[in-house]
């Protein structure tokens, strides 16, 4: 939302500049649990730009993204399971995301749901990976 009135440069939306000019140096992880989060736009020799680059820039040590549009009700379940394993079992960041999808893909093939990678696999992890 935007900001005050007294505050006009704030106009309520959140840049990738912005975000990479904020002091995230203590922050671990950063779950951007939105469509295709890890998209950008790729520059020669530099690499993608998007939102996962900003939060690194910021010093987010690890930045989990999805790599296409992801179901609702799935990532909820996934996401529920990630945050499972990583503060109730201790487990990093890849042991944390391998547990996630196995957690949703067992419940799909118990439901006789479609255990297609579209539902599970599309979250990956970039930076720190503990």
């Amino acid at each position: 939302a935007p900001g005050s009135a007294n505050d006009s440069d704030d106009d309520g939306v959140l840049s990738a500049e912005e975000i990479a000019a904020l002091d995230l140096s203590h922050t671990r992880w950063a779950v951007l649990a939105a469509c295709a989060t890890a998209s950008g736009s790729a520059h020669r020799y530099e690499g993608q730009f998007g939102l996962a680059r900003a939060f690194r820039l910021a010093g987010v040590r690890t930045v989990l993204t999805s790599l296409w549009p992801v179901d609702d009700d799935a990532t909820a379940q996934w996401m529920r399971a990630l945050y499972a394993a990583r503060i109730e079992q201790g487990l990093d960041t890849a042991a944390s995301l391998v547990a996630a999808q196995r957690s949703v893909l067992a419940a799909r093939r118990a439901g006789g749901d479609s255990t297609h990678p579209y539902y599970w696999a599309a979250f990956v992890a970039s930076g720190d990976w503990r």
